[in-house]
């Protein structure tokens, strides 16, 4: 967590601060990131981020824990209020969230680090947090479905979130092998999105259809 000296900063300077760090862990994953290289461009000594910060990793904790946050309310913000039911929810939540991904690169690649990188001891627990919360995220949806009646009750809600979570973060792998493009390369690239809206309505329609009535004939 911050410590108080990073919240009594002047807002700006704190904002010069985090962007510096999300660049950077943006650019490397944990183990590549440079605190050195943080100070530098920002023009601080290198003492001040344990001033502000318990070290590096707490550091890390606070800016996956941020990205997060950020694009939950982003998707939040989005969320039609007349979706009809839970395949509708789900649908606009994934389609604003890949969208995020690539108006937002520097929190995006931050996020795509978190979830993929090697695990280490030290960033271990960062990216249970950041699975859980999203794990949190898709449970508050098919809760809310199965008090509709759009999903059934009895099912395994545990499974089912999972299978959920799979299926979004695998997402970004099919777009790429579909479309031609590398997903961590064009968050990196900060360029914008590599496919337009219908296209990414496209495969979500199809993926939706998938959910809402299975694979079996009849």
């Amino acid at each position: 967590m911050p410590k108080p000296t990073f919240l009594n900063l002047p807002p700006d300077k704190r904002r010069r601060f985090v962007d510096a760090a999300l660049n950077e862990f943006a650019l490397h994953d944990y183990r590549a990131a440079s605190v050195g290289r943080i100070v530098d461009a920002v023009g601080i000594a290198k003492g001040s981020v344990y001033q502000y910060f318990d070290g590096k990793l707490d550091l890390y904790r606070y800016l996956v824990d941020l990205a997060a946050e950020t694009k939950f309310r982003h998707i939040d913000a989005r969320l039609a209020s007349d979706a009809p039911d839970f395949f509708s929810q789900y649908r606009q939540a994934t389609f604003h969230g890949a969208r995020f991904d690539f108006s937002e690169p520097s929190y995006a690649s931050l996020l795509y680090h978190a979830t993929y990188e090697p695990s280490a001891p030290e960033t271990a627990e960062v990216s249970a947090r950041l699975r859980a919360a999203s794990h949190a995220y898709l449970l508050g949806l098919v809760d809310a479905g199965v008090a509709r009646g759009d999903l059934r009750a009895d099912i395994d809600r545990d499974m089912t979130v999972y299978a959920l979570y799979q299926l979004t973060v695998a997402l970004r792998d099919f777009l790429g092998a579909r479309f031609g493009f590398s997903f961590e390369d064009a968050v990196h690239a900060g360029a914008g999105s590599p496919i337009g809206d219908q296209d990414l309505s496209a495969v979500l329609d199809e993926l939706v259809g998938v959910l809402r009535h299975g694979l079996a004939l009849g």
